[in-house]
C-alpha cells in the first residue's frame, strides 16, 4: 500500500475546516430562523389580541367557583395552594443556584424562581381580598417569571448573552413598566386591559416548540421543556372548567387545580435542576476514581 503524502493530508484537514465552517453557518442560520419564527408568531398573536378587544377586570373577573372561607380567610384553597407554589419556588431558586448548568442558564431560571415567589404570594393576596390592583400586580410578577423562563432556554439554546445580568435586568424592568401602564390605565378607566401581560405571557408558551424542534440543548432534555409546556396547558384547560370541576367534584375547583398544574410545573424545574447537578457530582466521582486507579497502576509500575 502507498501511504498518504502531505498533500493528501492538507486536504483532508481542508476538508474538516470546510465542513466545520458548514456546521456554524447551519447552527447560526437555525438560531436566526427560530427568532425570525418567534418574533411572526408574536406579531400574530398581538394582532390576534388586538382584533379581540379589550379583556378588562372587573367584578366579574374575580368570580371564583371556590368561594368557601376557613379560619377566617376568603377563598382559602386558592390562597392555601399559592403557598405550596411559594415553597416549591424557594426549592427551585436553591435547586438552580447549586445546579451544575453554566452561570448563563442558571441566572435567568433562579430569576424565574424569584419571580414565581413573588407571583404566588401576590396571587395569595389577591384571592384573600381580590381587587384589580392585585390581580394585575399578580399577572405581573406571572409575566417577569415568563420572560426570565424564556432567557433561560435562549441563553442555552441559541446565545448566552440572553442570560446575562444586564438583559435580564432590563427584560423585567421592562415588564415591570408593562405591568405598571396597565394598572395606572386600569385605574383612570375603571377597569385594566390585560392584553399586554397575556402577551408577554405567551413568548415561552410559543418558543418552547421553536427551540425544542429546531436548536439542540447543550444542558436540557427537550423532554424537560415539553412536560413543563404540556402540564402548564393542562392547568390554563381545567381553569377554563373551574365551577364544573367544583360541582362535580364538590371539594376541589378548577381553578385551585390550576394552581397546582403551575405547582407541578414549577416543581418540575427544580427538580431538573437537582438531577443536573446529581449528575455532575456523578461524573466528578467516576473520574476522580479513574484517575485514582490510573495513579495507582503508574506507582506499581
Amino acid at each position: 500500500m502507498i501511504a498518504g503524502g502531505p498533500r493528501d493530508a492538507d486536504t483532508a484537514g481542508r476538508g474538516n475546516q470546510h465542513s466545520s465552517v458548514i456546521d456554524v453557518y447551519d447552527t447560526m442560520s437555525s438560531r436566526r430562523g427560530a427568532l425570525t419564527l418567534l418574533a411572526t408568531l408574536l406579531l400574530f398573536v398581538a394582532l390576534g389580541l388586538l382584533a379581540w378587544g379589550p379583556l378588562p377586570t372587573g367584578a366579574h373577573v374575580h368570580e371564583y367557583a371556590d368561594g368557601r372561607s376557613w379560619m377566617h380567610i376568603p377563598n382559602t384553597a386558592n390562597v392555601l395552594v399559592n403557598l405550596l407554589v411559594f415553597w416549591l419556588a424557594v426549592w427551585g431558586w436553591c435547586a438552580t443556584r447549586i445546579s451544575a448548568w453554566p452561570r448563563a442558564l442558571r441566572r435567568p431560571l433562579q430569576g424565574f424562581h424569584l419571580w414565581v415567589m413573588a407571583a404566588a404570594f401576590a396571587a395569595a393576596i389577591y384571592h384573600a381580598a381580590p381587587s384589580d390592583a392585585q390581580l394585575v400586580a399578580s399577572r405581573a410578577c406571572q409575566a417577569c417569571a415568563f420572560v426570565l423562563l424564556a432567557l433561560g432556554l435562549l441563553a442555552e439554546r441559541v446565545d448566552a448573552r440572553f442570560g446575562s445580568g444586564s438583559v435580564c435586568v432590563c427584560a423585567t424592568i421592562a415588564v415591570l413598566l408593562t405591568g405598571a401602564a396597565t394598572a395606572y390605565v386600569g385605574q383612570h378607566q375603571g377597569h385594566a386591559d390585560l392584553r399586554a401581560l397575556l402577551l408577554i405571557e405567551s413568548i415561552p408558551l410559543l418558543l418552547i416548540p421553536i427551540a425544542v424542534l429546531r436548536l439542540p440543548g447543550t444542558q436540557t432534555r427537550g423532554s424537560d421543556w415539553w412536560i413543563a409546556l404540556v402540564l402548564y396547558a393542562i392547568s390554563k384547560l381545567l381553569a377554563l372548567a373551574d365551577a364544573p370541576i367544583f360541582h362535580a367534584s364538590g371539594w376541589i375547583s378548577g381553578h385551585t387545580l390550576m394552581h397546582l398544574g403551575c405547582a407541578l410545573v414549577v416543581g418540575w424545574m427544580a427538580y431538573r435542576a437537582g438531577v443536573a447537578r446529581a449528575a455532575a457530582s456523578a461524573l466528578d466521582a467516576s473520574v476522580g476514581v479513574l484517575s485514582q486507579r490510573h495513579t495507582s497502576l503508574n506507582t506499581s509500575a
